[in-house]
């Protein structure tokens, strides 16, 4: 799925839970709409501002390596 499809589809959906929220006057419903719009929103708020990569590269714990000379196994 390409970045602007699910641009759309996150636009969409946001879309919807607010029509949900619109024409509802249960309290169930009303809080579904609240988590879609959540969702919703969450989801356009990270396709619309990415974040960078990391750049370097994270070595492993020294316990967890068993290459490092002061590994200890625990087994």
């Amino acid at each position: 799925m390409s970045r602007d499809d699910e641009l759309e589809r996150a636009q969409s959906e946001l879309a919807n839970a607010y029509r949900l929220f619109n024409a509802t006057d249960d309290p169930r419903l009303i809080d579904e709409a609240i988590l879609r719009i959540r969702s919703a929103e969450m989801r356009l708020d990270y396709l619309t501002h990415p974040t960078p990569s990391a750049v370097e590269e994270f070595r492993t714990l020294p316990w967890l390596d068993p290459d490092d000379p002061g590994h200890r196994s625990i087994f």
